[in-house]
């Protein structure tokens, strides 16, 4: 199993101006694809059957579960910020890889960009503006080494999480299989994790493994 290359780009489908840069698409799919243990994260749990509730009772109860839901989020992408930051630095964001992938033609490349955008649509709007604002603020932090800060940092995930976990599995995993498809991890997992530190990169996939679980659980 291979480490994320960058948390911060996980599921989000990109801004139509910005899916003409080739740089910018190798990015989101190098972090795509590096990242394991997502396929079986986000497997349908077997449905269930529900006693009604009367209308105000229950609309009380999902405000609940929805603020629940957005606490342990936020919660665990805090988490995922903290312990992936060391592992973060040590990543060469100015090197030229991404912009060599992916390799595969750009028809496949654009049908893989198509499920993107249909998952980008099923967003939640408010999410989705919040999630745009953070990476604008994010990008306005970022260092000579291509790095945010902590903070913006950690704003970008829990934005992610609240953006994916309005997608919903199915949209989620039509991108997942759409870029596992290139099967691209054989070659760029080794690559990256020859140019880190092992334990830093092993404690940030730990953290995404508990980020992720705190997104299904509110699909």
């Amino acid at each position: 199993d291979y480490p994320p290359c960058h948390l911060a780009f996980v599921l989000v489908p990109p801004p139509l101006d910005i899916m003409a840069n080739r740089k910018a698409c190798s990015v989101l799919i190098t972090a795509l694809v590096v990242f394991t243990g997502l396929r079986h994260a986000f497997v349908p749990a077997p449905a269930s059957k529900a006693a009604p509730m009367a209308a105000a009772g229950g609309a009380l109860s999902m405000l609940g579960a929805q603020a629940a839901h957005a606490d342990k989020i936020d919660d665990a992408a805090k988490a995922l910020s903290e312990a992936s930051y060391p592992f973060l630095k040590e990543i060469d964001w100015t090197s030229d890889v991404y912009a060599k992938l992916p390799t595969q033609n750009p028809l496949a490349v654009m049908k893989a960009i198509d499920k993107m955008i249909v998952m980008g649509a099923a967003m939640d709007s408010a999410a989705l503006k919040a999630g745009g604002m953070a990476h604008h603020k994010a990008i306005g932090s970022i260092d000579g080494k291509g790095v945010t800060s902590l903070a913006d940092y950690t704003a970008v995930n829990a934005a992610i999480g609240h953006m994916v976990a309005s997608a919903g599995e199915a949209k989620t995993m039509d991108v997942y299989n759409a870029i596992d498809s290139f099967k691209l991890g054989s070659d760029v997992g080794p690559y990256m994790m020859s140019k880190v530190n092992a334990a830093d990169a092993k404690a940030a996939y730990s953290a995404f493994l508990e980020f992720k679980d705190a997104v299904k659980a509110s699909m």
